[in-house]
């Protein structure tokens, strides 16, 4: 019995050896996520500003990238204002942690840093996480509120996780504390907030809807055009109104689920792309006309870097971008660009999207312009695949183990 025993542990003990070795070596070895240590895409240099990954210089340890961390914080913190109408996400901390060695430090809304032992990082209650890319999660305990974001220190030098954020230009786990405590925080205390948070925990993006795809491709090019182009706005404008009208009309179905998407991740993306700016480009961006100007900059001939698809990534984009217009028009009209957040606080059946379209009600719009075709939906999605390849799905496979493992 004792020699039957023995030979069980020894196929338990073999099996799980097998099982770590088997992980270990194909997440580091056989399953790699995609890598660049250099830039693959260039800095945009216009009009005095400079913008991108390649344009600035990135941290690459821990340290550093803590350091870099607490100057967007900071920087963040003294803007608040300027992001949204009586933000409520002023004094919020940063909790940072080393997946590798789990070093942790508590970054203060000051930009202080304060070096934690692992006991004292106990006390903020992150509880159980995975050891991999852009794990988040809101705190609130131990006496203050944040967000904490672990970080895997190999991965600051790899271009490819981070080079698409052009707004930010580093490591993009400042987005994490920006967006989504955005959400956590502020979109709580919305109209509808209980069931728009549960709702948009099941997401579908719906990508077997190929025209509506096709359809909200065209739609956020027109917007971007209209960001960027500040002669033909109102042209640009126009032309996008036409083609959400033409989404509503011929795909009803995918209209109605995007309703959402549009007003919660459109509103977020808003605040992280207004946001992002101030933090990621300090010396560049100080008014919300550097804000307008730097976006045009960065969304300018349909920038690749700016290209979403799936119903509710889509909604990234036509909700932030018809924010941004939502501002630029009531300046232009010399009235506050902050009206259309107290309406989409309090109402909520509306988006970005539909008061962008009610501001334009009485406008004639112009002829549909022609619905790109697959071919050209999957050349536009390509050339954004290409700053920011996508991992396989046995190499995400791989990726969850290794955090569950090691």
């Amino acid at each position: 019995m004792k020699k039957v025993l023995t030979r069980i542990l020894i196929v338990i003990v073999s099996l799980v050896a097998i099982l770590y070795i088997s992980v270990f070596v194909g997440h580091h070895y056989i399953f790699k996520a995609p890598y660049s240590d250099v830039p693959t895409v260039k800095a945009i240099e216009q009009e005095g500003f400079t913008f991108g990954a390649a344009s600035i210089k990135q941290p690459s340890t821990f340290d550093a990238y803590v350091q870099v961390a607490a100057k967007q914080v900071k920087n963040y913190q003294e803007h608040i204002e300027s992001f949204w109408p009586n933000n409520p996400e002023k004094n919020q901390y940063l909790l940072i942690q080393n997946l590798k060695d789990k070093q942790s430090v508590l970054v203060t809304p000051k930009g202080e840093i304060q070096t934690l032992s692992k006991n004292e990082f106990k006390k903020y209650n992150v509880g159980f996480g995975l050891n991999t890319e852009g794990q988040w999660a809101p705190i609130q305990s131990n006496g203050i509120s944040g967000a904490y974001i672990g970080v895997i220190p190999e991965n600051l030098s790899n271009y490819y996780s981070f080079q698409k954020y052009e707004h930010l230009g580093t490591y993009d786990q400042f987005l994490s504390y920006s967006h989504e405590l955005f959400h956590s925080i502020t979109q709580e205390r919305w109209a509808g907030a209980k069931l728009t948070v549960e709702a948009q925990s099941d997401r579908d993006e719906r990508f077997e809807d190929s025209q509506a795809r096709h359809t909200r491709m065209l739609l956020q090019q027109q917007l971007k055009n209209a960001i960027a182009d500040e002669k033909q706005r109102e042209e640009f404008t126009l032309a996008a109104l036409r083609t959400y009208q033409t989404y509503q009309r011929e795909n009803k179905e995918d209209f109605q689920q995007s309703k959402l998407g549009d007003r919660l991740e459109g509103t977020a993306y808003y605040y992280e792309l207004v946001s992002s700016l101030y933090a990621g480009y300090p010396e560049q961006i100080q008014s919300q006309a550097d804000v307008y100007k730097g976006l045009g900059i960065l969304l300018a001939n349909d920038n690749p870097a700016y290209r979403n698809t799936g119903l509710t990534s889509e909604g990234y984009g036509v909700g932030g971008y018809a924010g941004i217009l939502l501002d630029l028009i009531a300046i232009e009209k010399n009235e506050n660009p902050n009206q259309w957040k107290k309406i989409i606080e309090e109402d909520e059946n509306v988006s970005t999207i539909s008061l962008l379209e009610k501001a334009y009600s009485e406008k004639e719009l112009p002829k549909q312009e022609e619905i790109p075709s697959e071919a050209d939906y999957r050349k536009w999605q390509n050339e954004n695949d290409d700053i920011s390849p996508s991992s396989s799905k046995t190499t995400i496979i791989f990726d969850v183990l290794y955090g569950l493992l090691f």
